[in-house]
């Protein structure tokens, strides 16, 4: 805090000391003085926190004290503007910044002008426009939290992942024996950085029109939208030119369980259905079908939803695996059923003849990460299109994605040839 801020709220909470110091009795000049001293000290303190205020006054204008006291209180990190504030001052998740003690902008409601002779607003459609809330883009869930995927956030440099491959072996010994000592065997995963950037341009005449609203759309459409690209790049990125290396790119394709090995895959049943999670279970990663993950796509959706046991339309093969408790989520990013190379056990891979869509069975989530160096930074940059009367807002997210084990993690090749999708 500096010195003008903390004078100010020195004279401030003097001046209200002498106010409730006043005597019942107190003449009106007195308390006309007492007031008008307390107002002047009150108004000092607004102008002292304005001047040293740094984030923009579309953020200020949204966040309230009374919601960082209810997270410390709690022990929580506030969301919503006031987090939005946090990373625009690069504050921590305990401080309190000094703009949220700014009093929130008073509302008014008074009479629009023009009005007719009754007293009523004129017609819409003549003079009488306004913007209400903005609806935002719509998003898909991630598919990247669904898996499972760690996404941390790291400090500045290379993040290296150490992975324990090979240990010792306990033995059972006869009195004075002593085994040998076995040799903790390590590989390393190096993760480096990649840049995913966005940006918007908007100039003062779209201000005027819409107001701070604007802006501060704008800035949440883009953390929303680095967030969808962020889990696009997770599990799809095709590691080429800027691209990670994605969950779909990174995975051998491989025929479900219960079919046989070749360049096609054999039409699912409900029996095959069921086979992904049971014969999933390797007793080590996954040892009920609760800890297994299954993410579809629209083509394997719709046939699953029509494979019945015994053509018994009681429960189907989404069904069958929700009451093993395996969790089946469908997925809007999954690529479209088409031609693939399904790796056939070590032999040159060829097209397939059917077609085809891909399936992720995963039960071991914590074996792939995406370190996220920073978060997300947004620069407003007010100055380079000034003389166009515009501001540039650019946001930058740092990470990369890698696995640090493959062995809970499988992609299957699902042949949806006949399902009319």
């Amino acid at each position: 805090m500096n010195e003008t801020i903390r004078a100010a709220l020195r004279a401030q909470a003097e001046a209200r000391a002498a106010w409730n110091a006043l005597p019942e009795d107190a003449e009106d000049a007195q308390r006309t003085e007492a007031r008008a001293a307390l107002e002047a000290a009150d108004q000092a303190v607004i102008e002292a926190l304005d001047s040293a205020a740094t984030a923009p006054p579309e953020l200020r204008d949204r966040i309230s004290l009374g919601r960082y006291l209810e997270a410390i209180a709690g022990q929580t990190v506030p969301d919503g503007a006031e987090a939005e504030l946090r990373q625009e001052l690069n504050l921590s998740d305990q401080a309190v910044p000094l703009e949220a003690l700014l009093p929130t902008p008073e509302e008014r409601a008074d009479a629009v002008s023009p009005q007719d002779a009754a007293g009523n607003a004129l017609a819409a459609g003549t003079i009488n426009i306004s913007t209400g809330p903005m609806l935002t883009r719509l998003f898909t869930a991630t598919d990247a939290a669904f898996l499972g995927v760690s996404m941390p956030t790291v400090p500045a440099g290379q993040r290296r992942y150490p992975v324990m491959v090979g240990g010792t072996t306990a033995a059972m010994q006869a009195r004075g024996a002593e085994p040998d000592a076995g040799a903790a065997k390590f590989t390393v995963v190096d993760a480096s950085p990649h840049r995913l950037t966005g940006r918007y341009v908007l100039d003062l005449e779209g201000v005027a029109e819409m107001g701070g609203l604007l802006e501060s759309t704008l800035r949440g459409d883009l953390r929303t939208e680095m967030g969808y690209q962020l889990d696009l790049q997770i599990f799809g990125g095709s590691g080429a030119d800027a691209q990670v290396n994605g969950i779909l790119n990174a995975l051998d394709l491989d025929n479900p369980p219960g079919t046989a090995k070749g360049k096609d895959s054999a039409q699912l049943t409900w029996a095959n259905a069921r086979q992904i999670a049971t014969d999933g279970l390797d007793g080590k990663l996954a040892r009920t079908e609760r800890d297994i993950r299954l993410l579809i796509g629209g083509a394997t959706y719709s046939q699953m939803r029509q494979l019945y046991r015994n053509n018994d339309a009681e429960i189907d093969a989404i069904g069958a695996l929700a009451a093993l408790g395996t969790r089946v989520s469908r997925s809007f990013q999954m690529p479209a059923p088409g031609v693939v190379k399904i790796d056939n056990t070590g032999a040159a891979a060829a097209d397939s003849t059917k077609q085809h869509q891909r399936a992720i069975a995963n039960s071991e989530p914590g074996a792939a990460v995406a370190p996220v160096w920073q978060g997300i930074t947004i620069i407003r940059d007010p100055y380079s299109n000034a003389g166009k009367a515009q501001v540039v807002l650019t946001a930058h997210m740092m990470f990369d994605f890698l696995f640090r084990r493959k062995d809970g993690w499988h992609q299957y090749a699902i042949n949806v040839a006949n399902t009319g999708v």
